[in-house]
């Protein structure tokens, strides 16, 4: 497990098999009306942790409770995991909120903003 590659080719199947899994089989209603999309993927070296990260786009969805709902059925999240890949150790999950979009989102709204206060000028 010590090759990066295989390391990042097991990390983008960890990202698409829990992509399906929290849009189709999610039983949450809270969980799949926050409209959450699994934005990367780390492995720990071993790959026996996972830490997942995630984007939810609901702008209205309480984030920190949806975040605790993956952490509440992270057990379930894993085990489906460990039936469609073919792993040795299914990796203990650890969901993380991603904000990165949210942030890219207001720097270009800012950057918009002080655009049109030039050309205002």
């Amino acid at each position: 497990m010590s090759d990066g590659r295989s390391r990042a080719r097991i990390s983008e199947e960890i990202k698409r098999e829990l992509s399906a899994i929290v849009e189709f089989e999610a039983r949450d209603p809270l969980i799949k009306d926050a409209f959450p999309t699994v934005m990367e993927v780390k492995l720990s070296v071993d790959a026996r942790y996972a830490r997942v990260f995630i984007a939810i786009t609901d702008s209205e969805a309480d984030k920190p409770t949806v975040l605790r709902l993956f952490e509440r059925d992270r057990g379930f999240f894993r085990t489906e995991l460990a039936k469609r890949l073919t792993l040795r150790y299914a990796p203990q999950l650890e969901f993380v909120l991603d904000e990165t979009v949210e942030r890219a989102i207001r720097l270009d709204k800012l950057l918009h903003d002080e655009e049109d206060e030039i050309v205002s000028d």
